[in-house]
């Protein structure tokens, strides 16, 4: 039987990028809605994310609080506006993070654990009663005495008295809109939580507003809440003995292995995901609200935290260095991303384990500085995320601004700002359509990962970092995981490096696994082919039991050789340095791969799964070519940067594009040098100015109005090409090009270069005799920025922390030095040898 001929997978609207939609001081206004639905619907945007945060100086006026009348309209007029544009609305259960408001009473809110203790001398004992302790001013107020606990000290006649109390953080929710100022609930205690949902369904029942599509938590980032009032009752209930009796080894006075330690860290855990994760989600499910929750940061098993909801969301934060040939470095202006593979893996597990579709991903925080990222930088770190199973990606973000607003309008403190106040706007629809394709394969099939990794959680729990109260809480924020995970991450980066893949799984989750076949079967249908117990895991009888029936699906460790008896690396991650991530559909496997190391990849590999066909997909243009196959291998041809979706199948497949092959003698027409003409849209200053170049170079050197124009510059050249010259498969190299490049030849649109390698394919473009070459670059909001520093424009005109720099520091640009805009470099027209420029 033969499969019909190859195409794409229909691309549901999720597949569309989503963005987080910061609506500053909720000031908007029904038309100016729509504008800006209209703009992000247009550029290939299918879900905003509307979080609310503070607001712009000198415009209270037009503030409208949180959850009021007024703001419920224009959240409906939001939902209706979207519809009609086939594009979702999802909405934040809060203003800016965490959850909280002034709805929040001190005895619900974030709470912390204040230990007193002494050391007295007496042979009759201590009545605990009789000991006074002070606390803070600060403290008293709010703070009450829970317990007072007797200990043996170890000297004769010697007792340590332990007093514990209660208190609010007093955290106020951060960068809150108005309407959402007030204190962080406690996360740990059902009738806080219940209390804090009851405002929604107040606003909702009350204007007859729709709900939206999706409700989205942040990142748990509630600082020092290692407590809630009724953590006592709870730790003996789940625990099996009384917390009280343990006070000196939960602080570390006295060395019980940490195990009292543990069992509160997993008490608290437990809190957590019930009283706050599970009955947010049920909240919102009633209301046939799905959610989607950022877990990382939280005290708890983040996997279980991430499975209890129905999308999981990880986050990029800041930029990975891949090494990527022609990819434009920007020292000084960027920060390393401290979401590795190990990390951004922890959402997708939980999705792939209990079965969910999506994995969300908050993408591109801090990436670069402000007005400094290009879409070339997006590419190798989103990528990244789709090879580490995230199918639903989010940008961060686009603040709502006002169509009157000045330039660079209205901001949000953090990049990255993908709006139309930003110049990569223009060509960022090719982005999108990008992500679209990509997420199209992405989201089709389902996972097929190697191996199942246990989480050794309790052994990180049995970690001690810090002295007394501060060593309580261990939050698994993506900031601090190499410090509290450091071998569980080693072990992940062998498994990886050795051409497998893997997802993690908890003891909740792996409770539900079954033997099938030669298979292990987890609750949400997804099979591998074994497990394993990561070297340094501390296998105690409860880990046992559970592993009890799998038998020799089990491996202790890393080893080549044992992982390879139970499954076949992937030669193309295993030997070739690609990134790579394998689903399974009716027909076979897909795979999305992506070369993000500084090398060519052109070479035979053999995919580890059986196959009698196979076809590449190109997500940058969407082109569809028949795989070369010999002797079970596939012909692979990617250069650094490119990114491509491989799928196979069991059966042949009908008609499809052939491959390009191109054998003619390697030919390169160096364009560089020819005479240009450089002109300048109408959106810039510089339109109707033409400069003629005796070559290509950039332009913010060709006089001040040009070193501080943002827009887009318009290079021609002409081109003459005999008749055999003129039958060849020519590609296009542009080079270093800053930002992004449209091309035409002789008027018609070849494609948008706008990530490494800036190459675009122009086979059967160019004719005999006269060619017309046009290459429309667009840079970066750098210079025109740094341009009204030096003027000292106000632009900044935000409240609370305004806009500051990549390390939250407030900051001017008028000391940056222009950057590079235009052509950088060369223009070269390639053919032969495949015309890849190897």
């Amino acid at each position: 039987m033969r499969e019909k001929s190859p195409g794409w997978p229909l691309a549901k609207p999720e597949a569309r990028a989503g963005t987080r939609w910061w609506w500053p001081g909720s000031a908007v206004d029904t038309d100016n809605i729509t504008w800006n639905l209209d703009l992000f619907s247009a550029c290939g945007i299918g879900t905003v994310e509307i979080t609310p945060i503070y607001g712009v100086r000198g415009n209270e006026s037009n503030d409208i609080d949180y959850l009021s009348p007024e703001w419920m309209d224009m959240l409906h007029h939001s939902i209706n506006v979207a519809k009609e544009k086939n594009m979702r609305v999802d909405m934040n259960n809060g203003t800016g993070w965490p959850f909280g408001g002034p709805y929040v009473p001190v005895e619900e809110a974030a709470c912390k654990v204040i230990f007193r203790d002494t050391i007295i001398k007496s042979a009759a004992g201590v009545d605990p009663a009789s000991v006074i302790f002070a606390l803070p001013e600060k403290e008293r107020a709010h703070a009450k005495l829970q317990y007072t606990g007797v200990y043996p000290c170890g000297e004769k006649d010697s007792w340590r008295v332990i007093a514990v109390y209660s208190a609010p953080t007093m955290q106020k929710v951060k960068r809150a809109a108005p309407g959402g100022e007030g204190l962080v609930i406690d996360h740990f205690s059902r009738e806080a939580v219940k209390h804090y949902l009851e405002r929604f369904d107040k606003a909702f029942s009350g204007s007859g507003t729709p709900y939206p599509s999706v409700f989205f938590n942040d990142s748990y980032e509630v600082y020092g809440a290692n407590w809630t009032p009724a953590m006592f009752e709870e730790f003996a209930k789940r625990r099996g003995y009384r917390l009280e009796d343990k006070l000196p080894e939960l602080i570390g006075y006295n060395d019980d292995g940490n195990k009292t330690l543990a069992d509160y860290r997993e008490t608290l855990g437990e809190l957590l995901y019930e009283n706050f994760t599970c009955q947010w989600h049920d909240w919102a499910a009633a209301r046939g609200v799905k959610v989607r929750n950022q877990a990382h940061g939280s005290p708890a098993n983040l996997l279980d935290i991430y499975a209890a909801v129905d999308i999981p969301e990880i986050e990029g934060f800041g930029l990975s260095d891949f090494n990527i040939r022609g990819l434009r470095t920007d020292p000084g202006f960027t920060r390393k991303n401290d979401s590795d593979v190990s990390m951004l893996k922890y959402a997708s597990s939980a999705a792939h384990v209990t079965g969910k579709p999506l994995t969300s991903s908050e993408t591109f925080t801090w990436l670069t500085e402000h007005f400094r990222t290009s879409l070339s930088q997006m590419k190798p770190d989103l990528d990244l995320m789709f090879t580490c199973g995230v199918n639903h990606v989010f940008f961060h973000g686009s603040c709502y601004s006002p169509a009157e607003a000045e330039w660079p309008g209205w901001r949000f403190y953090a990049s990255v700002d993908m709006t139309p106040n930003n110049s990569i706007w223009r060509d960022a629809p090719s982005l999108m359509k990008y992500i679209e394709r990509s997420q199209s394969f992405l989201q089709y099939g389902d996972p097929d990962n190697d191996f199942l990794v246990y989480l050794p959680v309790r052994d990180m729990w049995r970690s001690r970092l810090k002295e007394k109260e501060k060593g309580l809480l261990m939050q698994f924020d993506i900031h601090s995981m190499s410090k509290k995970a450091p071998e569980f991450i080693k072990s992940i980066i062998k498994i990886d490096s050795l051409g497998y893949d893997c997802d993690y799984i908890s003891d909740r989750q792996l409770a539900n696994v079954r033997l099938h076949g030669e298979r292990l079967l987890t609750e949400g249908g997804a099979a591998y082919r074994g497990i394993i117990i990561p070297s340094g895991t501390t296998v105690t009888p409860e880990l046992k039991e559970l592993l009890a029936s799998f038998g020799n699906l089990v491996i202790y460790g890393e080893d080549e050789a044992d992982l390879a008896a139970l499954a076949q690396a992937e030669q193309m991650k295993r030997n070739c340095g690609l990134r790579a991530i394998r689903r399974k559909n009716r027909t076979g496997n897909h795979y999305f791969i992506a070369n993000l190391s500084g090398d060519n990849v052109d070479r035979w590999i053999k995919p580890a799964v059986e196959f009698k066909d196979a076809a590449w997909f190109d997500p940058m243009n969407g082109n569809i070519t028949r795989a070369e196959i010999s002797d079970g291998k596939i012909k692979f041809n990617l250069l650094s940067g490119e990114s491509r979706i491989l799928r196979t199948y069991t059966t042949k497949i009908g008609p499809a594009a052939s491959p390009a092959t191109d054998n003619m003698p390697l030919k390169v027409i160096d364009l560089t040098h020819n005479n240009w003409n450089l002109a300048f849209d109408e959106g810039t200053t510089e339109a109707g100015n033409i400069h003629k170049l005796p070559a290509v170079q950039s332009w913010e050197t060709l006089g001040d109005k040009e070193s501080v124009m943002m827009g887009t510059g318009i290079y021609t050249t002409r081109i003459n090409l005999d008749k055999n010259d003129s039958k060849r498969a020519w590609r296009i190299d542009l080079g270093d090009v800053r930002e992004s490049a449209r091309v035409y030849i002789n008027g018609e649109y070849i494609g948008c270069a706008w990530a490494a390698p800036y190459i675009l394919d122009c086979a059967g473009k160019l004719k005999k005799g006269k060619n017309e070459l046009r290459i429309e670059v667009t840079n970066l909001p750098a210079n025109r920025i740094a341009d009204l520093d030096k003027k000292g424009v106000d632009w900044r005109i935000m409240k609370e922390i305004n806009v500051v720099d990549i390390n939250y520091k407030k900051t001017s640009y008028e000391g940056w030095t222009p950057m590079p805009s235009g052509l950088n470099s060369t223009v070269k027209l390639i053919s032969g040898a495949n015309g890849n420029g190897n």
